[in-house]
């Protein structure tokens, strides 16, 4: 987990750039509590706040150049198979940091073909000093954030939006603020603040001569997993091993390793592949202190693998103390309102420990959601699409049956500033295009390539910087996705029963009954927020039309919560139209 930032501009003065850049990764120190970094060269300016977590000597450090001094990398998140890559490149290294292989890598072979044989999380800058180039490229999945502003002559990019405040004038962009009313989230290659986007999943920007291209360049439809086992024991087997060698992968680290351990599943499995692996790490699970059955469960896993445990106090009923820095740390109005224990959680560990094991990832691979059921069942989309109109093959069938604020809602509060409808043209995108296959298939799809990365992977990375964590999510391995993708439906849901293939070829390490617990999600009493601790915040922030003639709520609470939370960020951010 670190913060990069930097700026390549033709016509800017050499004395504003490290002015600037230094700015821009001074805000992001909480990403990168150990290191300060700055690289000046010919119109380029770089910046870097490290997390040390492969090699905390000062060998590590970066901005990191060749030895030529060709090439000049800001880099922020890991290179699992590093070593691996390290060895295929062969020579001497001058220290054991995973960018240092990324820079010999992208030197020796190019950076499209570093990417091809990388297993990782990561979102880099990468100047070329001789054709004065910067390529920044952003991973496959979305673990790690990246932005940029960009107009004919300068580009400037960064981990978080806020560094790019001295570019742009904190006008909103309509069509984002109508797909965070439409989703809770504003998808990538929007970005809250006009003039300023974000770096696809699985994309690179190579700007030259003062232009920016975007192109794709990991094609997840394409992937040709091996050919189905003959046997389910033989799938099993593939399965434990792939998600073996996932965890192995994250657990490479020259500081401890620790674990979330919720008591559910997908947690539960990543804990027993790291015993199973000769590993012992820390546990932690969140007590919110409301007799949730998680603390037992997570207690159960851990007595049952060996596992040191510790539940972390959590006081759920305070979310008012952290609006503020909330709020500040997510750059963009977001509404999903398990942000708050996620950040709580987040803050529990700050100074415990500096690398964690997560599950995400679990229900988009393997059919977790419990409206999975229904999709399967019912054939849900084809019903909505047939109502709506919509045509069928693209994400826009499934998302708009789900979406918070309806069309005409959207265009109502959005007041004249814009037409709600720049959803359906975003979800017509090749990155959000659905390709062909069952109404569960394409159902995964979209929550994979949209809600995963913009949403999940977002809130983790953001509360997790936060306090200068970081995530690991083995369950996010690219080869591990690309594999389950073509599963038969069979072994994904069936009935009321999901993730059926992953709970069967785990039950022989861990108790009895955990592998079959429902769902149990990370969500947040907004109900009792909103009439309890936030209820004259509300009655302050939301707009009156939002509340009934006798001052009570008009919408549900979620979607109550997202407009509270986006009339809470426009003020903190002083944003306008």
């Amino acid at each position: 987990m670190c913060g990069i930032a930097g700026i390549v501009a033709e016509h800017l003065r050499d004395l504003r750039g490290p002015e600037l850049v230094r700015g821009m990764v001074g805000v992001q120190q909480h990403r990168g509590p150990d290191g300060e970094g700055m690289f000046a060269g010919e119109r380029c300016w770089l910046g870097h706040r490290r997390l040390a977590i492969l090699d905390p000597t000062a060998a590590g450090a970066q901005p990191m150049s060749s030895t030529d001094g060709r090439w000049t990398i800001v880099f922020n998140g890991e290179i699992f198979n590093y070593l691996e890559l390290r060895s295929q490149l062969g020579g001497e290294f001058r220290s054991g940091s995973d960018t240092e292989v990324l820079l010999r890598a992208c030197a020796a072979w190019g950076v499209e073909k570093s990417l091809e044989r990388s297993v990782g999380m990561f979102a880099f800058g990468l100047w070329d000093a001789e054709e004065r180039v910067l390529t920044l490229v952003r991973d496959r999945v979305g673990e790690k954030p990246l932005v940029y502003f960009h107009r004919p002559g300068m580009i400037a990019f960064a981990s978080e939006l806020k560094a790019l405040e001295p570019f742009h004038e904190r006008r909103l962009d309509p069509a984002a603020v109508d797909a965070y009313l439409a989703l809770g989230y504003v998808p990538a290659p929007l970005a809250i603040f006009r003039g300023c986007q974000k770096l696809e999943p699985g994309h690179l920007l190579r700007f030259r001569n003062g232009q920016a291209e975007v192109r794709r360049w990991w094609q997840p439809e394409s992937a040709r997993p091996e050919a189905p086992c003959l046997s389910r024991e033989q799938r099993m087997q593939n399965l434990r091993e792939r998600v073996a060698d996932a965890v192995r992968l994250r657990l490479r680290s020259d500081v401890p390793v620790a674990v979330f351990l919720s008591g559910g599943v997908d947690s539960s499995i990543i804990a027993a592949e790291c015993v199973r692996q000769g590993a012992s790490p820390e546990a932690f699970t969140a007590d919110f202190g409301d007799g949730h059955p998680d603390l037992a469960y997570a207690a159960r896993v851990a007595r049952h693998l060996g596992l040191r445990h510790e539940a972390l106090r959590i006081d759920p009923h305070r979310p008012a103390q952290d609006f503020d820095r909330l709020l500040w740390h997510f750059d963009e109005p977001f509404g999903d309102s398990s942000a708050i224990p996620t950040f709580a959680l987040a803050r529990a560990l700050k100074g415990r420990c500096r690398v964690v094991l997560n599950g995400e990832g679990g229900d988009e691979a393997f059919g977790g959601y419990r409206h999975y059921e229904h999709v399967a069942a019912k054939q849900a989309i084809k019903a909505v699409a047939a109502a709506a109109g919509l045509a069928d093959g693209t994400a826009s069938v499934y998302v708009e049956s789900k979406v918070a604020f309806r069309r005409q809602d959207r265009n109502r509060l959005l007041n004249g500033n814009a037409r709600g409808n720049s959803l359906s043209s975003l979800l017509q995108r090749e990155g959000y295009r659905v390709p062909p296959g069952s109404a569960l298939k394409k159902a995964m799809w979209s929550d994979r390539h949209l809600y995963l990365p913009n949403d999940l992977t977002y809130k983790v990375d953001i509360a997790l910087a936060a306090s200068g964590v970081e995530g690991r999510a083995p369950f996010l391995d690219h080869r591990l996705l690309e594999w389950a993708q073509s599963l038969p439906e069979g072994e994904l849901v069936r009935g009321r029963e999901k993730k059926i293939l992953l709970r069967d070829a785990y039950r022989a390490l861990l108790p009895a009954g955990v592998l079959g617990r429902a769902k149990q999600g990370f969500g947040a009493p907004v109900e009792m927020w909103l009439d309890g601790p936030l209820s004259a915040l509300v009655r302050e922030a939301l707009p009156c039309p939002l509340l009934d003639a006798d001052g009570q709520r008009s919408l549900n609470g979620q979607k109550q919560w997202m407009m509270l939370a986006l009339s809470l960020w426009a003020r903190q951010w002083r944003a306008t139209w």
